[in-house]
């Protein structure tokens, strides 16, 4: 949901993302909860980010670093179709997200060619890496909250966006309620409640709201579509003798064999 305080001095997006989890945890069993609650993370994330353009765009966000995720990506679809993929690293690291890395913000419409923006990590987590990027690349102050327990799957998110004519003591008492959170256990932070606590009671008018499905893509169709434009002598690298190719879609798991006939122009 994204919504304006009713004095208009603060723009919020908020996210139940508990439906997330429960779709990481199905889509990637092999992943242990904790790494389930990062991939969750920049999911919330990246949703959030996308609410700030009304959901009119494709948005992937897709980080690369030293810690424990060797990279995480979460793609998030106007339909509000979303899904991510995590992928281990062998470290000692204790950190999920750990510099020096990079975070890739790709945007695409449905018409145009896709922005690709690049930014060294910093220090901290998926919500300081967000924070940063708005406030380098797009010369925004925000405040992104995110928080996924491993044990329960309750998980969500709250992204604050002060606007210019934001009175200064309108603004510290918005830092406060922001700090003020971590009192607030994981189960409470329901979006009325966030919406309620950020706007003190003053209430919020809302602007658009949208459902998030965790959910896959892929399809034989497109897997076949891709394999096809590769150059013959990489097609003919894929195949052992007569024996199927199996691939498997990093995204759901899904595994789809395919076959040298398959690979063969749809008019041969």
């Amino acid at each position: 949901m994204k919504a304006l305080t009713r004095d208009r001095h603060i723009r919020l997006s908020l996210l139940d993302a508990s439906p997330l989890w429960d779709g990481v945890r199905r889509g990637h069993p092999h992943l242990e909860p904790e790494a389930c609650a990062c991939l969750t993370q920049l999911l919330s994330a990246t949703a959030l980010l996308q609410g700030r353009t009304l959901f009119a765009e494709r948005l992937q966000l897709l980080i690369k670093g030293s810690g424990r995720a060797k990279a995480v990506v979460a793609d998030c679809w106007p339909d509000g179709t979303i899904r991510g993929v995590l992928d281990l690293g062998v470290t000692e690291h204790q950190d999920w997200i750990a510099a020096p890395g990079v975070l890739q913000v790709m945007r695409s419409t449905a018409v145009g060619q896709p922005y690709i923006g690049n930014l060294e990590l910093v220090e901290g987590g998926i919500q300081v890496q967000v924070e940063h990027y708005l406030q380098q690349s797009e010369q925004i102050q925000a405040s992104l909250t995110l928080w996924c327990a491993a044990s329960t799957g309750e998980a969500g998110g709250l992204l604050v966006e002060p606007l210019p004519d934001c009175p200064p003591d309108r603004l510290a008492r918005l830092v406060q309620a922001i700090e003020g959170l971590e009192v607030v256990p994981y189960w409470e932070r329901t979006p009325e409640f966030l919406a309620s606590w950020v706007s003190q009671g003053e209430g919020t008018e809302e602007l658009v709201a949208a459902d998030l499905f965790y959910r896959c893509r892929c399809t034989r169709e497109s897997l076949l579509e891709t394999l096809r434009r590769f150059p013959e002598p990489q097609k003919a690298d894929l195949f052992k003798g007569d024996e199927p190719l199996e691939v498997r879609c990093d995204y759901c798991g899904t595994r789809y064999p395919i076959t040298r006939g398959d690979l063969s122009p749809r008019d041969a």
